[in-house]
């Protein structure tokens, strides 16, 4: 087997030159770096990777904390996720949770063995503390949920802000009966949103009806259902402010059914302007969620910390932007 002491002995080079090749530094020549990639490939050399790993103390892998894959926000997140993570030269490790504490637990416990650089956290069934606690000195970095920074690095959208801006853009139409939908109404990104949607009421003096705030609505599905309680039990509701562009999608599937007219009897808002929102009719009115921008940003900053490079810790928000489309 051929190994590195032998591709710098045939490139007339020494160890740590080929070393430097291998880990792409950026001290070597374009002419030197030729002459060894070359040598490489003619005696079909493979770097130890795991040796690499071992001396670097680095695995090269990044776990991604989810809840449930099926679901079309997490699915979206982790695909942003993975390519940032994939272009920086990362795998990634998909931990799918299904809310149970004990294997979140499980996931942070491989944390602390040093069987992982990094996790990325994308929704938790504790409290900042209580992760703290779990992770101790590791990194792990928050995304798009909204909690303080005071424990762990946070990249999040700002939810009230723009929950206030869509939920105001109704209320100044002059429609009063809002309902809010949540898929887990105690989870810190969603309680942003609902407190969004509360403070965007008391601005215009008005009180919003707590009949009408909704939890565990996340799917197509869901949305149908909710469309149908809504025919069903009368509920006066003039504008929904969905969690998902599917919630808004299955709501517009019923309503379509009980003939009732989008948006002059039922204004309907999504979030995350994912491509159903377009194929919908009416085309749904949406938030832009900023995943992609925050996944850069959230994958740049954890990798600059792997390799060492001192950080304080941060909390990076970003603006939504509400897409106004036919459904409101």
């Amino acid at each position: 087997m051929v190994t590195i002491y032998d591709i710098a002995r045939i490139s007339g080079v020494s160890k740590s030159t080929v070393s430097r090749v291998v880990s792409n530094h950026p001290y070597v020549s374009a002419e030197t770096r030729n002459k060894v990639l070359k040598v490489m490939q003619d005696y079909n050399y493979v770097p130890n990777s795991l040796a690499k790993q071992f001396r670097q103390k680095q695995t090269k892998n990044i776990a991604i904390l989810i809840p449930n894959l099926d679901h079309p926000y997490f699915s979206q997140v982790v695909r942003y996720l993975s390519s940032a993570c994939y272009k920086k030269g990362f795998k990634t490790v998909i931990h799918q949770t299904f809310s149970d504490e004990y294997t979140e637990k499980d996931v942070y416990s491989q944390l602390q063995r040093n069987e992982l650089d990094a996790i990325i956290l994308t929704s938790s069934s504790f409290s900042e503390e209580d992760i703290a606690k779990y992770t101790e000195n590791h990194i792990i970095v928050a995304c798009n949920e909204d909690y303080s920074g005071d424990y762990f690095d946070v990249f999040c959208l700002d939810e009230e802000e723009i929950t206030i801006k869509v939920t105001s853009s109704l209320l100044i139409k002059g429609l009063s009966k809002l309902a809010f939908c949540s898929d887990n109404i105690t989870s810190p990104l969603q309680q942003a949103r609902l407190n969004g949607f509360i403070e965007a009421h008391t601005e215009k003096g008005l009180h919003h009806n707590k009949h009408f705030i909704f939890d565990e609505i996340s799917s197509i599905e869901d949305g149908i259902h909710l469309g149908e309680r809504i025919v069903k039990d009368q509920l006066q509701i003039e504008g929904i402010i969905t969690g998902s562009d599917f919630v808004a999608a299955g709501l517009i599937r019923s309503a379509v059914k009980h003939h009732i007219e989008i948006p002059k009897q039922l204004s309907i808002i999504g979030f995350d302007n994912h491509p159903i929102s377009l194929v919908t009719d009416p085309q749904i009115s949406t938030i832009c969620n900023r995943i992609e921008d925050m996944s850069n940003d959230l994958v740049n900053h954890i990798v600059d910390k792997i390799n060492g490079i001192r950080k304080t810790p941060v909390k990076k928000t970003y603006s939504g932007e509400f897409v106004q489309r036919n459904s409101s």
